[in-house]
């Protein structure tokens, strides 16, 4: 008897144990890997190495040797490395700032970015953020911050946040 009551013991334990597990988020399980050393596979081909600097609503920072990148967390297949940890403590105020929110902050610091679009076909635009909406940001490109070869102003491109895969931010 004492043996059956310690196999359902330890039954009741991992049913509750996947109970809890159950709940938990890719957010929370990133956020338990702040710091740490992760490869992320991303949606359009791409794999990123670097360390988790910053975990945000629905994005992530990397510092990578060549730089800062943010990706969109619905742009990354899956991820490997860091720790075995479900729930890490991120800051709550970062958990709460929008991908908007960094763009809002390259604009302000007017860093130069790289952004790779979705889709998997290499388009890419590079620039400045010149200003960002609610679902949008407008950079004015690299190549065409003043005029074109006609001698046109050519007007800063809108891009909507669904078809952003990655941002690399210029060292």
């Amino acid at each position: 008897m004492e043996a059956q009551k310690h196999r359902d013991y330890e039954a009741d334990a991992r049913e509750l144990r996947q109970l809890e597990l159950s709940r938990v988020t890719a957010a929370d399980r990133l956020a338990a890997q702040l710091g740490q050393s992760l490869t992320i596979h991303g949606a359009t081909g791409d794999i990123w190495r670097g360390r988790l600097a910053t975990l945000g609503l629905g994005w992530l920072q990397l510092t990578t040797d060549a730089g800062d990148l943010i990706l969109p967390l619905t742009e990354i297949l899956y991820w490997e490395g860091g720790n075995h940890q479900a729930i890490g403590e991120a800051q709550e105020v970062s958990r709460k700032l929008t991908l908007g929110s960094a763009l809002r902050a390259l604009s302000s610091a007017q860093r130069h970015i790289h952004i790779h679009h979705s889709g998997g076909q290499g388009l890419t635009s590079s620039g400045q953020v010149r200003s960002v909406g609610a679902d949008y940001c407008e950079i004015v490109v690299m190549k065409a911050q003043k005029e074109d070869a006609r001698g046109v102003r050519v007007a800063p491109r809108c891009i909507l946040f669904s078809s952003i895969a990655a941002i690399r931010v210029a060292g």
